[in-house]
């Protein structure tokens, strides 16, 4: 008995233990697809990481390529005519944006006098607290680029001292005419300081008039008035002579009014009058590129815009109309141009460029100027009616390759207002292109078509425009482009002249002429095709996954403003997401059913980048046997709960299961270890052999016992 008795409960024992490590041995083994889950989740975001990082190595590599592109056809301009990188001009278009972004805040503050670019920064003058507490706000909000500066009192007069009673006025005439008589009234007051150009335009025409006046601007912190003669627009009609060179300075001022302009300009404290040579303007596809204006006059093409339906558009200069009278535009190509270096012949009849439609020189309806504000204009024309199999390029023609522009051409990303101080860049199709910078900003008189000799001044019209004394022009030019960096800031117009060597050139601003096109018009941007970073190539995807991406600025300096991106996935309505700064997008990818198709396309506005597309397969499920195994798995299980395996991280965007839900774990097969499903079945097989035979001995025990006798 007692031999019996050990021996059961022996057995007992081992069966015990079998069941236990069978239990254990199960447990164990069901625990191992988790881990490898943990495994695949890492290697899996190793992937990812490596993928993009890949992917944005490619795009940067691809963009620096661009980029250095562009930068060769910039840098012998830029270096020759401003002393800048290519890296600097598109730095400093920057800058001017966002000083002339800031004047809007600025011009109503008191003791705000103007604003302009100086040693890489954005000058501010004026003075006040009020301005100074504004300075200090824009300081705040982005990179301190702001200084105010007070406007110095100079050490003499800025403007010839008014005449007293006793003296009179060496501009007036010497007889003791009514002009006279009325100068002589007028009492100056040299403390009083000029702050609106539009506002000391006005009254001077109103007081002096129109007759030799050039232009009334803001540069170096004063108002400068330019007087001087005027010659006829170099349309290439033949048989109109050039207007005489002025002598003297009086010879330019005898126009009739209430004072001369020395008198006008000693009422300010802050204004200077100078006397400019002779103004003229230059008539003679990327932006720069020329055309005939009903094979007569020649001119520029300016920007690409977009009408008020989206039609595409050309923007060039007002005055190469005639006042409206031209009909059509013919094109050159750059390789027929001077600028091109006259490399094949013109070949008639030209290719047609489009139709006529809004043009103004000057005031509303090509009116003169007066004291009225609605005769100060701009000098802007529509080209509309494109012909449909050509493609508009949102860019400036570099014209170092006439026959394979684009690379070098140099993208259009926005436009901006000009600022003094601001390194500024124009092309032509008989200079090409040319480099400088900003000297005054203000509104310009340009003779118009109706103007005649010996002054050419009884048709001039008033035009919101900028000077630089570095750039170059000629004849034809007129209607280019003129960007700063990658913006656009006006169309070329004119130049002056002095004994024939030109000592400036002069551009209709940008943002002043559209505003005077009816309906509207939207610049054409430059924009890159959207890139997708993250899956990477031959990567899947799971429905609410982060889909992201990336918009190139290269060759450009940044992405437009305000641009998004449109995806359409296949089979569903499209839809936009914003782009920021730095390029990145991102959307959450649809449940779909099959492999994830879409496109994505840069737009904004009507400016659009053309679209790319992508098919990213689905994140694949675990084979139907590995699911038929697990749950017969958990069938086998005994009737008292198993403990609960140990949490799994969710991957590929997977929502964790709650505490009381049925796991199923389903892996990425080709990283599932080999102890996997098989590891379950021979577990729970053995679990369930030492159950069985511990149970058959236990009564096989019991029942020898209850038939052993007993002795008493």
């Amino acid at each position: 008995m007692s031999r019996t008795k050990g021996t059961a409960t022996g057995m007992k024992r081992i069966l015990g233990a079998a069941a236990a490590a069978g239990m254990a041995l199960a447990l164990g083994l069901g625990a191992v697809p988790a881990s490898a889950v943990a495994t695949e989740s890492d290697g899996t975001q190793s992937s990812t990481t490596a993928g993009s990082g890949v992917s944005a190595a490619g795009l940067s590599t691809a963009g620096l390529s661009t980029a250095n592109l562009s930068a060769a056809g910039l840098t012998e301009a830029v270096a020759r005519d401003l002393g800048l990188t290519p890296g600097e001009f598109e730095a400093a278009g920057q800058l001017g944006k966002r000083a002339a972004e800031a004047a809007a805040s600025l011009n109503s503050l008191p003791g705000y006098v103007g604003i302009s670019l100086a040693e890489g920064r954005i000058v501010v003058q004026g003075s006040g607290a009020a301005l100074q507490a504004r300075v200090d706000e824009l300081n705040q909000s982005g990179p301190a680029d702001f200084v105010l500066r007070p406007v110095a009192t100079p050490a003499e007069p800025l403007t010839p001292a008014a005449p007293s009673a006793s003296e009179p006025s060496s501009a007036a005439a010497p007889d003791a005419s009514p002009a006279a008589s009325a100068e002589a009234t007028i009492a100056p007051a040299p403390g009083r300081s000029a702050r609106d150009i539009d506002q000391l335009f006005q009254e001077y025409v109103r007081d002096v008039g129109t007759a030799g006046l050039q232009a009334v601007v803001f540069t170096d912190g004063h108002f400068v008035i330019r007087t001087g003669a005027h010659s006829t627009p170099e349309s290439g009609v033949p048989g109109i002579p050039d207007a005489p060179q002025p002598t003297t300075p009086e010879a330019t001022v005898a126009a009739p009014g209430t004072a001369s302009p020395a008198e006008f300009a000693a009422r300010y404290s802050n204004v200077q009058l100078e006397t400019g040579a002779s103004l003229k303007t230059e008539e003679s596809y990327f932006g720069g590129q020329g055309y005939f204006a009903d094979n007569l006059a020649i001119c520029s093409a300016g920007f690409s815009a977009f009408g008020p339906t989206g039609l595409p558009l050309v923007l060039t200069a007002g005055h190469c109309t005639e006042d409206g009278l031209a009909k059509a535009a013919d094109l050159e190509p750059a390789t027929s141009s001077p600028a091109g270096g006259w490399k094949n012949p013109l070949v008639r009849p030209l290719a047609p460029l489009g139709k006529f439609g809004f043009s103004q020189f000057g005031g509303v309806d090509n009116s003169v100027a007066t004291s009225d504000p609605a005769t100060v204009g701009t000098d802007i024309a529509v080209v509309e009616k494109i012909r449909q199999d050509l493609s508009l390029e949102p860019s400036a023609l570099r014209w170092d390759d006439a026959e394979n522009p684009d690379p070098t051409s140099v993208k259009v990303i926005g436009s901006t207002a000009p600022v003094q101080g601001q390194p500024v860049c124009r092309s032509g199709r008989t200079t090409g292109w040319k480099c400088g910078t900003v000297d005054s900003v203000g509104i310009w008189l340009m003779p118009g078509r109706n103007s005649l000799p010996p002054l050419y001044d009884n048709d001039l019209r008033a035009v919101r425009a900028f000077d630089s004394l570095s750039v170059k022009s000629s004849g034809g030019d007129s209607g280019g482009p003129w960007i700063s960096g990658n913006y656009a800031v006006g169309t070329h117009i004119g130049s002056e002249t002095s004994s024939g060597v030109q000592t400036r050139a002069l551009a209709a601003t940008f943002v002043d002429s559209v505003r005077e096109i009816p309906g509207g018009v939207e610049l054409e941007l430059f924009l890159n095709k959207p890139a997708v970073t993250s899956p990477a190539p031959g990567g899947t995807f799971g429905a609410g996954q982060t889909i992201t991406g990336q918009v190139p600025a290269a060759p450009a300096s940044a992405v437009a403003e305000g641009s998004t991106v449109r995806i359409t996935v296949e089979g569903q309505a499209p839809f936009e997401v914003p782009v920021d700064d730095a390029g990145a997008w991102s959307f959450a990818a649809p449940a779909v059913s099959g492999s994830l198709r879409f496109t994505a396309e840069t737009v904004n506005g009507f400016s659009a980048s053309g679209a790319s597309a992508f098919v990213f397969a689905p994140t694949p499920a675990a084979s139907p046997s590995t699911e038929a195994t697990v749950a017969g798995t958990a069938t086998a299980a005994p009737a008292a709960p198993a403990p609960a395996p140990a949490a799994v991280p969710a991957s590929h965007g997977a929502v964790s299961p709650a505490g009381d839900a049925a796991v199923v774990v389903r892996p990425r097969l080709e990283n599932l270890p080999e102890t996997g499903a098989s590891g379950l079945l021979l577990a729970g097989g053995l679990a369930a052999l030492a159950l069985v035979a511990g149970g058959a001995l236990l009564a096989l025990s019991r029942r020898r016992k209850r038939a052993a006798p007993h002795h008493r």
